[in-house]
């Protein structure tokens, strides 16, 4: 099949949006496939296509792709791809579904960020109905709607989203793994063999609650002042928390090895946010082999048995977060929970989830099934008639 992909971020871009699309063309293409993606990322590489787009306001990390429809009918009336995914909701994504219902291209579109749960963490929340509003209109013009969890299966399809469908996320698990453990890196921490270290992986923003993750950080210092507190990750807040709270390390933004060497080096996975679609970062966490502590929803809902193979609170409960944590560095199970939580996602491969995302493909371009018509019943002859009346 010939599939173009429509995103407003990709690699070298460093979020789920973009992991998450990587593994998913990288799959498809050693599946026989041929992928073309238009994205907005600072570069691109063989079958890409870089397009103008401008940052969001207050949030110059993110970027939207401007609307081409013209160039894509164009295009796509003369070589038409058998099926587009848009993986985000700017108006480049928009003009591209447009455009591909006229020429009777089928689409697919992936719900991969809670964008109108964003507005409460930057008090917007009066643009919620609005911005909920917009997306349902934006998915509607698809065949289908891709989401990661059965749990935003069911918000969406309440929501008055139709065609949803779950496709879940997998974890590199050579990549992520406790055999990257660090000294030195955790020396640089000011870590010892016996200090804890806690960590948090993710955009530096409000949508991540580092409130509640700083609060946390500071409870399992009053609990074992040996404990160090690290943040990986870059974003608009940090300059801002890097001054206030001195005795965190925050890290920058890492990637691929480094990244791995970082989850592999710390202990405890704080995972506070309460606007993720998924979460691929507490997956990750799991595959290093940390303890974690998260809300009982998204990845966490569908993959975190408490006290098992880690850590979880009902959703919104800040105090019960705050006691997990603090319970979870000195449970006695904490070795046993940390194996468990490597064996989860040990069994949760890449591979299965590209199977899925290609028979999507498959089933929207394929021809329905010719139904089989029994022949009219054969009249009889007049000589038949009065041969069988003697």
């Amino acid at each position: 099949m010939k599939i173009q992909v429509i995103t407003d971020t990709y690699a070298p871009d460093i979020n789920g949006v973009a992991m998450t699309l990587g593994r998913l063309c990288e799959g498809l293409r050693r599946r026989g496939h041929e992928v073309a993606i238009t994205h907005t990322a600072a570069r691109c590489s063989a079958g890409e296509e870089r397009v103008f787009s401008l940052p969001l306001l207050g949030y110059p990390g993110v970027r939207l792709g401007l609307p081409k429809p013209f160039k894509m009918r164009m295009r796509w009336k003369q070589q038409p791809p058998d099926a587009i995914y848009v993986a985000t909701e700017s108006p480049l994504g928009k003009s591209a579904i447009k455009a591909a219902k006229v020429l009777g291209i089928p689409v697919i579109t992936g719900f991969h960020t809670n964008f109108d749960q964003y507005m409460e963490p930057y008090r917007l929340g009066g643009l919620k109905p609005l911005a909920m509003s917009y997306l349902r209109r934006f998915h509607r013009l698809a065949n289908c709607t891709l989401v990661p969890t059965l749990e935003v299966k069911k918000r969406l399809t309440e929501e008055g989203f139709s065609n949803v469908h779950c496709l879940g996320r997998g974890v590199d698990t050579q990549l992520y793994s406790p055999a990257h453990r660090c000294d030195e890196l955790r020396r640089s921490w000011g870590a010892d063999a016996q200090s804890p270290v806690a960590i948090m992986v993710g955009r530096v923003a409000a949508e991540k609650n580092f409130t509640l993750g700083i609060r946390t950080f500071q409870a399992l210092r009053h609990a074992d002042p040996t404990t160090q507190c690290v943040v990986v990750g870059d974003g608009p807040l940090r300059k801002a928390l890097q001054e206030e709270h001195p005795w965190i390390t925050f890290c920058g933004m890492r990637e691929g090895m480094d990244l791995a060497r970082h989850y592999a080096s710390a202990d405890l996975l704080l995972f506070p946010t309460e606007t993720e679609t998924f979460g691929n970062v507490l997956l990750e966490g799991m595959a290093s082999g940390l303890l974690t502590v998260s809300y009982d929803y998204a990845a966490s809902a569908a993959h975190v048995k408490d006290g098992i193979n880690g850590h979880k609170v009902p959703k919104g409960a800040a105090a019960l977060f705050v006691e997990s944590a603090v319970r979870a560095i000195a449970d006695e199970r904490a070795k046993s929970i940390r194996e468990a939580a490597r064996e989860t996602a040990e069994s949760l491969s890449w591979e299965q989830i590209i199977e899925e995302f290609e028979g999507n493909f498959s089933r929207l371009t394929s021809p329905p099934p010719v139904q089989a018509t029994e022949p009219p019943p054969r009249k009889k002859s007049m000589h038949a008639s009065s041969t069988a009346a003697r």
